[in-house]
Parts: structure tokens; C-alpha cells; sequence
């Protein structure tokens, strides 16, 4: 139960790096289908409001025709720009997802007929499968509450003029809004948690690293990144001696001692065979100080196998940086920084410190 409860407040938690799914899509060259199925999607709602118009059906007063000509407008434009122009920023596309669920509630509220409201459950309930899949959990609370409040709304009348049972079948179907797109994305949060860590240590991977250091480059702060590589040093002299059984049980040990003495809100990585990356705000010297605790953790003897770690460390304020260069590019850069500091420190015997004299125009302080 305890475990099932810190499941669930680590996925609502979670804040998904739209970016990184985008790019995810992008590289296996399905962006552009999705955009045109959304697009598509997009035009069920202006024909929906056309055919109204044309039917006996349409609203009397002039100012429900005139809604429902405005919302013919704005769903063509809705779809055109999915299909035409590239796909949207985070905010932007937040901001479609808004206009789509007030123009499918408002389209149902204005149609007298049964199938029209199923119609827009439907489309709320494809709003909300792409909300999971692209938002995080707080976006799509947003969504399923508008979803029910939609649903609540417009089986009120149905309620009032005694069709109990239309009005039960579309809660039931609303039911359907509330629950799949949930349930979908918490098995896109816990498929994307085991593909960005290392099956091994369990630590996040390389490309985990680059998922989750997204946001904490990005946050606005006044203390700046730091970012340091640890390289095992000689590790292939215990794989040699002991056996790489041996050998993935000190990798093991070594992983949970880095997650225990990295400070507080750190991303540890193991970024490949013996070479692990930890990426944290701190300030030069407390930066310095940590590293020296990581450095001496690693060191402790494991039984009868003792290991050392060479350590880069670089130091940067994003604030220099500034918008020049994209996330991701900044990540890579400070990276190269803290590994060049890293091989100086194996190139003069391991198991020491060094803090890389520059990285990105930012300076940084040094130790040995």
C-alpha cells in the first residue's frame, strides 16, 4: 500500500519535459503524422457546429447561430494550424487544449441532441489522452476537472426533464474521460522512469540525465550549476582480480553511496560503464565540498575491494549563459568542461578533485 501511495506522489510530482517527448517523436519521424491526425481531430468540432446549423435542430436566437459561426471559425483555424505550421511551444500548445475544451463544452451546451453531447465527450476524452501524454499530471487534473464539471453541466437538463437514462449513459461515458487518460499516463510515467534508468544501479541513465536536467537548468535561480563527472579509477583491475560479478556489485555499492552523499535535489547519473555524472545547484565553495564528500564516499573500502574516483567539477551561472544556446546545448558544453577536468585529474594519478578554470564564459573555482 505504502509502496503503491509513493508511486502515485512521485507521478503527480512528475514534471514532464514537453521538450524532450516532442524531440522523442521527432526523431523517429512521426511528428508529422500526429500533427495532421490532431489537425484532423481538430475539424470534427467546426463540422459538428456546421451541420447543427443546417439541421431543424439549430438554436433559434441569433446569438446562439452566431456562437456557433464562431466556433466553425475557430475549430477551421484550430485544425489548419496543427496541419500547417510546426508543432506548438509548451504554453501554446496549453493553450490549444484550453480552446478545444471550451469549444467542444460549448458546442454540447448549445445542441439539443443526445448524440452531439456523446460526440463531444468523446473529443474531451481524446483532449485528455493528449494531455497525458504531453502534459503533466497537473495539467491534465485541470483538464478532467473541466471534463466533469462539462459532463455534470450538460446532463443537468436531461436529469430535469426526466430522462434519467441519457443522462446516467453520458456520466458513465464521462466516467471513460476521468479514468483513461490517468491511468495512460501513469503507464507512460512509469515506462518512461524504467527506459531513463540504468537496469543495473537503478540510477537514471545518460539519456535520463538528459531528461531530468532539462528542468533544472532551465529554473530560474541565483545559485549556479554545478555539474561533476566521477570516473572509477583502474576499475578494470577489479574486474580482472575478483570477476565482473564482483565487479557489478561494487558499481552497485558505489551508486547508492553517491545517492546517499550527493546534496539534497540532485540528479545522479551513471553515465557509462565506470563514470557516473551528479548535476546540482550549489554555490563554488559548498560545490568544492561536495565533491570532496562524493570523492571520499567512493573511496571507502568494499570488503576486501577498494576503489578511487577522479572527480571534474564544473561551476556555471546560467545567468551568463542567458538564452544563446538551448538547454540541451548547455548541457553538453558544462559536461565537456567537468570531463576535461575529470582526465586531468586520472592523467596525474586519480582520486582527486579538479574544478574546470572555465565553462561557458562562467569562472569557477578550482581544487586538488
Amino acid at each position: 500500500m505504502r509502496v503503491g501511495l509513493r508511486l502515485l506522489r512521485d507521478w503527480w510530482r512528475e514534471d514532464v519535459d514537453y521538450g524532450w517527448v516532442v524531440d522523442a517523436i521527432a526523431s523517429r519521424s512521426a511528428l508529422g503524422v500526429l500533427k495532421v491526425a490532431i489537425g484532423v481531430c481538430g475539424l470534427v468540432a467546426p463540422a459538428i457546429c456546421v451541420l447543427m446549423l443546417l439541421s431543424p435542430q439549430a438554436p433559434d436566437a441569433p446569438l446562439g447561430r452566431a456562437v456557433l459561426w464562431l466556433l466553425v471559425g475557430a475549430g477551421v483555424a484550430w485544425g489548419v494550424r496543427w496541419v500547417v505550421l510546426p508543432w506548438p511551444a509548451e504554453a501554446e500548445s496549453l493553450v490549444l487544449v484550453a480552446i478545444a475544451d471550451v469549444s467542444v463544452t460549448v458546442v454540447c451546451a448549445l445542441s439539443p441532441g443526445y448524440v452531439v453531447r456523446s460526440v463531444g465527450m468523446l473529443l474531451l476524452l481524446i483532449v485528455g489522452i493528449y494531455v497525458s501524454a504531453f502534459h503533466a499530471p497537473k495539467a491534465l487534473a485541470v483538464h478532467t476537472m473541466w471534463s466533469l464539471g462539462s459532463a455534470a453541466l450538460l446532463a443537468a437538463p436531461l436529469i430535469g426533464s426526466g430522462d434519467v437514462t441519457s443522462a446516467a449513459i453520458m456520466m458513465l461515458g464521462m466516467a471513460a474521460a476521468v479514468v483513461v487518460p490517468p491511468g495512460l499516463q501513469f503507464c507512460y510515467w512509469v515506462l518512461r522512469s524504467e527506459m531513463l534508468s540504468d537496469p543495473l544501479t537503478m540510477l537514471l541513465s545518460r539519456r535520463g540525465l538528459d531528461y531530468h536536467s532539462a528542468a533544472l537548468l532551465a529554473r530560474p535561480s541565483l545559485l549556479p550549476v554545478c555539474v561533476m563527472m566521477i570516473d572509477l579509477d583502474r576499475f578494470k583491475s577489479v574486474n580482472d582480480r575478483f570477476g565482473h560479478t564482483a565487479g557489478d556489485e561494487v558499481l552497485v555499492c558505489i551508486a547508492d553511496r553517491l545517492r546517499r552523499a550527493a546534496p539534497a535535489g540532485s540528479i545522479v547519473s551513471r553515465f557509462g560503464g565506470e563514470e557516473f555524472a551528479v548535476i546540482v545547484r550549489l554555490p563554488g565553495a559548498a560545490a568544492v565540498a561536495a565533491a570532496e564528500r562524493l570523492r571520499g564516499a567512493v573511496a571507502a573500502p568494499i570488503g576486501s575491494i577498494s576503489v578511487t574516483a577522479s572527480l571534474g567539477l564544473a561551476i556555471v551561472d546560467m545567468a551568463a549563459i542567458g538564452d544563446r544556446r538551448g538547454t540541451r546545448d548547455s548541457l553538453r558544453e558544462i559536461l565537456g568542461s567537468a570531463d576535461r577536468a575529470m582526465y586531468q585529474v586520472k592523467q596525474r594519478g586519480g582520486d582527486a578533485v579538479l574544478a574546470a578554470p572555465h565553462s561557458c564564459s562562467a569562472q569557477a573555482s578550482s581544487a586538488s
